[in-house]
């Protein structure tokens, strides 16, 4: 941000609107050491996805190049941007769903789409490696990986804030079923032809470093916050030496976990506002309004109360009151020319053009009923207006949308809502209104799904062959559906063993696990 320099010498670099780490995620000191004097092989040339301590810039160019169009299709003959403009045409690393035909074909199925922080994210990983054709190259395989990735997504930028990741090896036991040799100078294995499925249970931790979750926030005009589960493996010809990197990804929701006790908590002081203000031909006396809401935080499709206090020294009655739920988003286009300095080494996010839209999403309406009258034991509404000279308290409700979200500043975007409290003497009176800032939450981030890391069964798997054991993930056996069923088939079929064609047997124990769960909560 510019600031005017008060002895007259022009403008300097004032305060950041955005904490400095808020822009780029923390850099890895051990990353700053070359390679070659860690004693590792240099990889630093070919492409990877999603580099830590990357600039913006290139953050958003790698997520370009791997989720594709709006079909999720990738332009055929894809890249990994490459890390230097010096990179030759042999250390470029491909997509390998990008190819025509490609060698080795990966896919990732979630048990469920939602998961809060906190929680464990649990599915399975497909991975196929297609047979060697004649004139192919045989294959080697390295570093498998399961990436939760958060996005602000728009239609020419995007912003990474919120990246988890953890190693196939680290969640599988007999990842190394699928290879057929001993790891090279550089981690790779030789592939084995074949399909394989692993399960995988991924913990989506509370600590914060890699990124807090904002939610899913719905299209809003151009830019929306997504969230993927995504798996990813390396890919190296033997014979060529050619790179590439197989990955699929699909859409999830990753909600923040919230402190019920805290966020719901009523204000120390009510959250408050007061004006007054006369009406056209209602005297000389004026209208007070003050408004208040106990809290700050709301969750989302509940009812939010308002209380007003009305003082009316006016000769009109107050009629009416209007609640209305209004929308901000304001949209952050970055613009590095606005930069006060141009020698850092990543974007400031407060070098950016703004653009704000409001929208009302809800509102609610409250008349003035009837009064009461002679002969009869009722009348028609609960509020009777505030008469000249009176002065009321009391308090209505306004329901919230179920899909209404408060999203914190990011890189492109931030979203904020407020209450606007007004009351009314008519159609021909001007109104008298306060506005009330307002936070509203999702009820996942307060009360979590169940999450557990272990698969949640009672029921215990069939003994496997001991004969192939060594292909406990391995996909290739199939059922029988021969008459020559034995009856322990068929008992095994009858007790929670539905049949399939394809046979997927899993590393679970017969062990029946107790959970306990519980998982400290951030407000």
């Amino acid at each position: 941000m510019v600031a005017l320099d008060i002895s007259g010498s022009g403008f300097t670099a004032g305060e950041r609107i955005l904490p400095d780490d808020c822009g780029k995620p923390s850099l890895d000191p051990h990353s700053l050491i070359p390679s070659a004097l860690s004693g590792e092989p240099s990889l630093i040339r070919h492409g990877t996805l999603l580099t830590v301590g990357a600039s913006s810039v290139r953050n958003a160019a790698e997520l370009k190049s791997i989720l594709g169009n709006s079909s999720a299709r990738l332009k055929a003959g894809a890249i990994v941007p490459p890390s230097s403009t010096r990179t030759s045409q042999v250390d470029k690393t491909s997509l390998e769903q990008a190819k025509p035909r490609a060698r080795v074909e990966v896919d990732i199925i979630l048990d469920s789409k939602t998961c809060v922080e906190g929680g464990h994210l649990r599915g399975k990983v497909k991975i196929r490696i297609r047979k060697r054709a004649l004139k192919e190259s045989v294959v080697l395989m390295s570093g498998g990986k399961i990436r939760v990735i958060g996005f602000e997504y728009g239609r020419d930028d995007r912003h990474t804030f919120y990246q988890v990741s953890t190693l196939l090896s680290d969640v599988s036991d007999d990842h190394t079923v699928m290879y057929d040799s001993p790891p090279d100078t550089e981690g790779f294995y030789l592939a084995k032809e074949g399909s394989y499925v692993f399960p995988f249970t991924m913990e989506l931790p509370l600590d914060g470093d890699s990124g807090v979750p904002k939610g899913v926030l719905h299209s809003h005009s151009v830019l929306t916050v997504r969230y993927i589960a995504m798996f990813s493996i390396k890919v190296k010809e033997r014979e060529t030496g050619k790179r590439s990197i197989a990955h699929f990804y699909r859409d999830c929701e990753i909600w923040p976990r919230l402190n019920p006790s805290v966020v719901l908590a009523p204000s120390p002081t009510p959250i408050r506002n007061t004006t007054s203000k006369g009406l056209f031909m209602g005297g000389n006396g004026q209208i007070t309004l003050s408004a208040s809401i106990h809290r700050l935080h709301w969750v989302a499709g509940q009812y939010c109360c308002v209380k007003a206090h009305v003082t009316n020294y006016t000769k009109k009655t107050i009629k009416s009151l209007t609640l209305s739920l209004s929308r901000s988003t304001v949209f952050f286009k970055p613009r590095p020319y606005l930069e006060v300095d141009c020698q850092q080494e990543d974007n400031d996010p407060d070098a950016c053009q703004t653009s704000t839209t409001d929208r009302q999403v809800a509102e609610s309406t409250l008349q003035m009923g009837q009064r009461g009258a002679r002969g009869h034991a009722s009348a028609k509404g609960w509020w009777t207006g505030v008469q000249p000279g009176e002065t009321q308290e009391f308090s209505h409700f306004l329901l919230l949308p179920p899909d209404a979200l408060t999203m914190p500043r990011g890189r492109l975007l931030e979203v904020e809502y407020e209450i606007r409290v007004s009351v009314s003497a008519g159609p021909f009176g001007s109104d008298v209104s306060v506005s009330l800032p307002i936070k509203i939450i999702n009820f996942l981030s307060i009360d979590p799904p169940p999450s557990s890391p272990f698969p949640l069964t009672d029921s215990v798997p069939s003994q496997r062959d001991t004969t192939r054991d060594s292909e406990a993930y391995m996909i290739g056996t199939c059922f029988s559906h021969s008459k020559s069923r034995t009856k322990s088939s068929r008992m095994n079929i009858q007790m929670d063993c539905p049949p399939k064609e394809v046979t997927e047997i899993s590393a679970w124990t017969s062990t029946k696990h107790t959970m306990e769960y519980a998982t400290p909560s951030r407000v």
